[in-house]
């Protein structure tokens, strides 16, 4: 057998980035600091995470980082599987070349003081030389951090192999930087700088205790979870890459961090939509809300583009009288969805997206998403009125335009006006006839009809007719002057 499923965790949350002070570092080395609580509660979390997972996917080797926050975090996962912890130098901290102490990591005798029946027997994987891949004491740049890892996979597979055949699912639990490093080399990329794939600053996410998973396709090894932070409470956090500037979760980290939050102005969005419970959440008292509300419009353009723009309109929930959510503040933040335009565009998925209807039938599978690109701001320009929203043409300015539909029945009537005379002279005149003669309506062929009858009824057609012509042309004259301004009429009246 050979390894086919790789999972690369970050440790959690450290203690020294919370507010100070800190305690003393466990092992009294710089630089090592251990799991804040709250990165004790992160790593229960995954280890329940990967115990829920099925049983030919959960992981059966644990690969470790020396340093005690990796160890620390991989502990309950060593409880929830029933393996043991493994230290690997080729995974450990990545260090920036000119840094003032760069430390190096407690050893096996020094850690099973503080993680009893964790730890392998260092004989079943010696920390330095089982792969032989240990970091520079010197530091390192982007560019030596990424050929370390490269060395380390080339040198671990045939090792790893030859030892433990049985073993197909590794999990490693290491560092922000090093995480990266190693995603981007075991996926064939050549530098921890660019992206996953042809989207531009699309990378390996290493947030705290998030977990990204690679597996092998033939030669070839595909990134399937990036970074995945689902399972943790508090979702993502303290994500880094290499673009930071700053060594992942140094003292500069944290700074910089906090002076971004200091100078972001942070909204609250109320929820708009109703809440419900349901039975299985009632112990726990959990609700559901829809930040949309069901009534509201959604408008989209064609998915065929490559950048679909998409609007939410009818979202906006006016406060009644001077409850909690009628501020000034909080009135101005649930406009921010409502009427907006959004520019998107197809984003691949890592992974598939599975849609179930309430009764768990599958609906659909989709393996591309509809990005939304923050950068853009769309404006929406309102209409003119009425008035206003004439298409007469410039000044000085022929356009060739279509005929409106008010000018074709203008036509229309024009060319029927010599019909509907025809209709009045075969209608009206027997009527005008009878009324004045006294006697049977006069038949089309003039039958029944006296001379003095026939000669009136002439004359009542021939006034008739030029009545007919003459209001055929008026109307064919009004309305082929107004027929720019008339435009809601129909065609055919």
């Amino acid at each position: 057998m050979t390894v086919k499923r790789i999972y690369i965790c970050r440790h959690g949350y450290r203690m020294n980035w919370l507010p100070e002070p800190h305690p003393p570092n466990p092992t009294g080395i710089d630089s090592d600091p251990p799991l804040a609580p709250h990165g004790v509660e992160q790593a229960e979390e995954l280890a329940r995470h990967l115990e829920q997972l099925p049983a030919d996917q959960r992981p059966q080797f644990i690969l470790s980082s020396p340093f005690y926050r990796c160890v620390e975090t991989a502990q309950p996962i060593t409880k929830a599987l029933g393996s043991k912890v493994a230290l690997e130098r080729g995974v450990g901290e990545y260090y920036r070349v000119g840094r003032n102490v760069i430390p190096e990591p407690a050893n096996y005798d020094r850690l099973e003081g503080f993680f009893p029946d964790v730890l392998v027997k260092e004989n079943e994987w010696p920390r330095d030389t089982a792969v032989g891949v240990i970091p520079s004491l010197e530091g390192e740049s982007p560019e030596a951090i990424f050929d370390r890892c490269q060395r380390f996979w080339r040198l671990f597979f045939p090792v790893f192999e030859a030892k433990h055949p049985e073993v197909e699912n590794v999990l490693i639990v290491t560092h922000a930087a090093t995480a990266i490093a190693l995603g981007m080399s075991l996926i064939g990329k050549s530098s921890v700088l660019e992206s996953i794939d042809d989207t531009p600053n699309n990378f390996i996410r290493a947030g705290a205790c998030s977990m990204s998973t690679y597996v092998k396709e033939g030669d070839h090894w595909k990134l399937t979870v990036n970074g995945d932070t689902s399972f943790l409470r508090e979702g993502e956090e303290m994500n880094w890459n290499f673009h930071s500037g700053f060594e992942a979760g140094s003292d500069e980290d944290i700074k910089s961090r906090k002076k971004q939050e200091e100078e972001t102005e942070v909204l609250e969005v109320p929820n708009f939509g109703r809440r419900f419970h349901e039975e299985a959440d009632d112990d726990q008292g959990l609700g559901k809300s829809h930040l949309i509300k069901p009534s509201s419009y959604f408008q989209i353009t064609e998915l065929n583009h490559a950048t679909p723009l998409f609007k939410i309109s009818n979202n906006y929930t006016k406060p009644v009288g001077k409850s909690l959510d009628s501020s000034k503040g909080v009135d101005v933040a649930s406009k921010i969805i409502d009427g907006k335009i959004y520019s998107t565009e197809w984003t691949e998925l890592v992974g598939t997206d599975m849609i179930f209807d309430d009764e768990g039938e599958l609906l659909a599978i989709s393996r591309d998403h509809l990005q939304v690109d923050e950068q853009i701001s769309l404006e929406v320009v309102k209409e003119r009125p009425e008035a206003e929203n004439d298409e007469r043409p410039t000044r000085g300015v022929l356009e060739e335009q279509p005929r409106s539909s008010f000018l074709r029945k203008a036509i229309k009537q024009s060319k029927s006006s010599k019909h509907r005379a025809a209709s009045a002279r075969a209608t009206l005149s027997p009527a005008v006839d009878s009324q004045r003669s006294g006697s049977e309506p006069v038949e089309e062929n003039g039958n029944g009809a006296g001379d003095d009858g026939k000669e009136n009824a002439d004359e009542t057609n021939n006034a008739a007719a030029e009545a007919t012509n003459n209001n055929a042309a008026d109307e064919t004259n009004n309305n082929a002057g107004d027929g720019e301004n008339n435009d809601a009429m129909d065609v055919d009246g």
